[in-house]
């Protein structure tokens, strides 16, 4: 993907959020008593998740194409260099999460069945927040956990000291029968609420991981990804706490 079209895709994603309350998948409460029975939960492919750094209101991309075209350049290049730490430090995301998420449902009495591969790269049909929009009937589970994790990354308010870059993640999530058919919960879930996405379950970010300036963000290299480790437990648990 291009430098451009990359930035567009984040500024899609920020508008989706941004307009939460118009678009978010209706939300859908788990009703536990009434479906004691679940205790296996197949886990659908994942999608992709891509790392991102995004700046909101970025004062660059004000200025028209040109602005926007440096906006998407110094974007391109800051996710670069964190890639280049994810990688030093050895940290997979997909992979953190099912180990997060396995502990957390277990303990809530829950065993996921995870797919071979893990991560799905046919692009099944989703909706705006990343959900599919159909699914096929299982029969070696009691139902479906359908996981999609949208915006992963730092993020920050805007330029300046005072809008800090903090890690920052989007997911939305749906539990549906072994039919295929029946929505047994929704919900959409972002840490680090730096969207003001509404009609969302909202969780704060840690203030160790804040970075006033992308600078300072780079200058903490790999322990950065320690953020993110935190940002995904706090996900997992938040998650969990539903079921």
């Amino acid at each position: 993907m291009s430098k451009m079209l990359r930035f567009a895709a984040v500024c899609a994603i920020t508008s989706v959020l941004l307009a939460g309350c118009v678009s978010a998948p209706p939300r859908q409460a788990f009703n536990q008593a009434g479906h004691s029975d679940i205790k296996t939960i197949y886990v659908l492919p994942e999608k992709p998740v891509d790392f991102t750094v995004f700046m909101m209101n970025n004062p660059a991309a004000s200025f028209g194409l040109i602005g926007a075209l440096i906006a998407s350049g110094q974007q391109a290049d800051e996710e670069k260099d964190m890639r280049g730490f994810e990688q030093q430090a050895d940290f997979h995301p997909a992979l953190y999460f099912k180990d997060v998420l396995s502990r957390d449902m277990q303990a809530r009495g829950y065993r996921l069945v995870w797919p071979d591969p893990l991560v799905d790269s046919s692009k099944p049909d989703h909706d705006a927040f990343g959900l599919r929009k159909g699914y096929s009937p299982v029969t070696y589970a009691d139902a479906m956990l359908d996981v999609a994790i949208d915006f992963f990354g730092y993020a920050a308010a805007g330029a300046g000291k005072g809008s800090p870059y903090r890690p920052t993640i989007s997911m939305g999530a749906r539990l549906v029968g072994r039919d295929g058919k029946q929505n047994l919960f929704t919900d959409f879930f972002v840490y680090n609420n730096v969207f003001n996405a509404k009609q969302a379950i909202t969780l704060d970010a840690d203030p160790q991981y804040a970075y006033p300036m992308y600078s300072d963000l780079k200058a903490a290299g790999v322990q950065s990804m320690e953020g993110l480790k935190h940002a995904l437990d706090t996900m997992a648990a938040a998650l969990a706490k539903q079921l």
